[in-house]
């Protein structure tokens, strides 16, 4: 690896405060596919045998869908909040204190009261999922 690679993956642990690895490991093995896709395509009849497929290949592992993780601490009271909205819990703006922090950050959408009166239902983002390390319940 060079020396601008590895300060550019050091910048960004540091300053986004997020891992890298996963990220640059899904696109090394995706510029590694291209690459060879792309060779084949060009090899024409001289290109070397597919890797076996079917029964004898291993299975493929299920790819998580990538979440976007919030690049700011959130304090342990705020997930515990985060988490009951995720449970079920309608909470409204009179009831939590922060509600503008969350919605600022995008981690809640404010919907209308259901009752059609009174204060705005909070409903979590996919930010916010991915804040409390859950996938929304569809």
């Amino acid at each position: 690896m060079t020396d601008a690679t590895n300060t550019l993956h050091a910048l960004l642990d540091t300053y986004l405060r997020c891992p890298v690895e996963s990220a640059r490991t899904e696109l090394e093995q995706a510029l590694r596919s291209y690459q060879t896709d792309w060779i084949r395509a060009r090899a024409g009849s001289d290109a070397p045998p597919l890797p076996a497929t079917g029964a004898e290949a291993a299975p493929t592992p299920v790819k998580k869908a990538i979440m976007p993780k919030p690049r700011f601490p959130i304090a342990s009271a705020d997930l515990e909040v985060l988490k009951r909205l995720a449970d079920g819990w309608p909470g409204t703006t009179a009831e939590v204190a922060r509600w503008a922090w969350f919605e600022n950050r995008e981690l809640v959408a404010l919907d209308p009261n259901p009752a059609g009166e009174g204060p705005e239902v909070l409903r979590l983002t996919p930010l916010g999922w991915a804040a409390i390390g859950r996938m929304p319940e569809d």
